[in-house]
């Protein structure tokens, strides 16, 4: 097991001075979370013990922070409200449900070896989609951070706010604005402190000084001391059909945000991780969950970080969190007391501030205005229609993203009427006659959706020289795979330019390539030269 293998004893003082690390930032961000999934603050904390435990036993990643995350508890109360109204009976007992179709939808991932669906998102629409996320938690804390009442949509709770202004609770507004510049000035100044801890402590205390309660703010109130029971929930077939798709989005949110978390801090530290086991791992964290009356369990970035901060090498770290979370709900929950709610909400607010990836998708827009274009379209659904059609339109532009590059990919003509790209110069003979020749490059492997795209450019390029065509060389370097469709292509081309006396030369084929060409018999109608300047002295020849 990953915890116990290879462990060094010079680990130890990192790994636990890590773990109260990311415990004091687990703590309150856990609760303010829960509030999010519609759900008790203290099962929030109940997301970090045996699910932590649990993750640490079998996951690959030595570093991985796991817990309650504002993306899946958003998609929690989403797909949960969407079969039983937030606050009844039952709404509990239905996020149990969800969280175990979660993990089996994990388990089946991992099964599957279904890892490399984590790169389905792009990273675009993935810092869109949290994006969109963060607005959507911006809009939503708000009005019970100025202790206005409000519920429905994020477009409702934002006219709610602005239309009752006039009814702004001030102690309500000082407590929880105070939280959210407290967090966000230490994150940029003193980043290595609790910000969350710190200004939690600081404004509960606050209001127990001016009485807050007595001035209309609400309390977060008693909480249940001690640790959950395990549990298993009821349900029926009907409820398992309806939450199904909340649970396939929730699972690929986690795989997503987990695998680039762990990806980059094994690669920052040298080691390898194995998402599919990764998978496994997750998938008994969400059953652990589930069961001890939790919600769904995701790789935390900011906890990751601030444990890697703090010397983290091993998932020691995961332990530490719960046991010392243990010792809070068995001795310390009667301080839970004396937390004002906009406090909370002010967290949480925080929380979402930082999840608007202001400058990346800044970066995005400079560099592709198309893959801009999807992240904010992505923010749009996620904050104003919905997390899990976010989620699932996020995948789908990545996709369509993906094919529409796949189809039309960059291309460049190397060598046409006489003249020779810059690229090419250090590669061709100098003096060597070029008239009469076409270099192209592909810009992709040809395939079914492209094969058209291709024949259809090379042949315009033939058509369009000025000076007669008489040979065509593909530089097929990037081509590293060639399906049937694109082998039927290059056979017509090079039947029907041999019909005109216009000879056809394949470079720089990839060993998988050029066993699909020679499989197809094209060596017996086109010329395969290994590289690209003797397949030009050849054509030029």
């Amino acid at each position: 097991m990953s915890l116990l293998t290879g462990y060094r004893r010079e680990w130890l003082r990192g790994d636990l001075v890590a773990g109260v690390t990311v415990t004091a930032i687990a703590i309150p961000e856990s609760l303010g979370y829960a509030s999010i999934a519609g759900l008790p603050v203290q099962t929030g904390l109940y997301c970090a013990l045996l699910p932590a435990i649990l993750f640490a036993l079998v996951a690959s990643t030595r570093q991985l922070v796991v817990g309650a995350d504002s993306a899946t508890a958003a998609l929690v109360a989403a797909g949960t409200g969407a079969v039983v109204a937030a606050g009844s009976a039952g709404y509990a007992g239905t996020v149990a449900v969800l969280g175990l179709l979660t993990a089996c939808v994990l388990l089946l991932m991992g099964v599957a070896r279904l890892g490399f669906l984590a790169d389905l998102i792009s990273q675009p629409v993935l810092a869109g989609f949290l994006s969109g996320v963060g607005v959507s938690l911006v809009i939503g804390k708000l009005p019970g951070m100025l202790g206005i009442e409000a519920s429905g949509t994020t477009w409702d709770k934002l006219v709610a706010t602005v239309t009752n202004l006039g009814h702004v609770n001030a102690a309500s507004a000082v407590l929880s604005l105070g939280v959210v510049v407290t967090m966000l000035v230490m994150e940029r100044v003193l980043p290595r402190l609790p910000a969350a801890l710190l200004a939690v402590v600081a404004f509960s205390v606050l209001g127990v000084l001016i009485g807050a309660q007595g001035h209309g703010v609400s309390m977060v109130g008693d909480v249940p001391a001690g640790l959950p029971s395990l549990t298993f929930p009821s349900f029926s077939s009907d409820e398992l059909t309806r939450l199904v798709g909340s649970a396939a989005a929730i699972a690929v949110v986690i795989l997503a945000q987990s695998a680039a978390v762990a990806r980059s801090f094994a690669t920052k530290n040298g080691y390898r991780d194995d998402t599919n086991r990764d998978l496994y791992a997750l998938a008994a964290a969400n059953t652990g969950s589930a069961l001890t009356g939790g919600f769904a369990i995701n790789g935390s970035p900011p906890r990751t970080a601030a444990g890697d901060g703090a010397g983290s090498r091993s998932q020691l770290v995961n332990v530490v969190m719960a046991l010392v979370i243990g010792v809070v709900l068995l001795f310390a929950t009667g301080l839970f007391e004396y937390l004002p709610s906009p406090v909370l909400d002010g967290v949480v607010f925080a929380i979402g501030v930082g999840l608007v990836k202001v400058a990346q998708l800044r970066a995005i827009k400079r560099i592709r205005l198309f893959e801009f274009g999807a992240a904010m379209l992505a923010l749009v659904v996620v904050a104003f229609v919905g997390v899990e059609q976010g989620i699932l339109l996020a995948v789908l532009v990545s996709l369509v993203d993906r094919l529409r590059r796949q189809y039309q990919p960059h291309d460049q003509v190397l060598v046409a009427d006489g003249e020779v790209a810059p690229r090419l110069l250090d590669r061709v003979a100098p003096g060597r006659p070029m008239d009469g020749l076409l270099v192209y490059r592909f810009g992709t492997g040809l395939f079914f959706e492209n094969a058209a795209h291709f024949d259809v450019r090379v042949r315009e390029l033939v058509s369009s020289a000025t000076v007669p065509v008489r040979a065509v060389v593909l530089d097929a370097a990037a081509m590293d795979d060639i399906d049937f469709s694109g082998t039927e292509v290059l056979r017509r081309q090079a039947e029907d330019f041999a019909a005109r006396d216009i000879r056809l030369f394949v470079a720089e084929l990839s060993s998988d390539a050029e066993g699909c060409v020679r499989r197809a018999g094209l060596d017996q109608v086109l010329s395969i030269v290994p590289r690209l300047e003797q397949a030009i002295a050849a054509a030029s020849s």
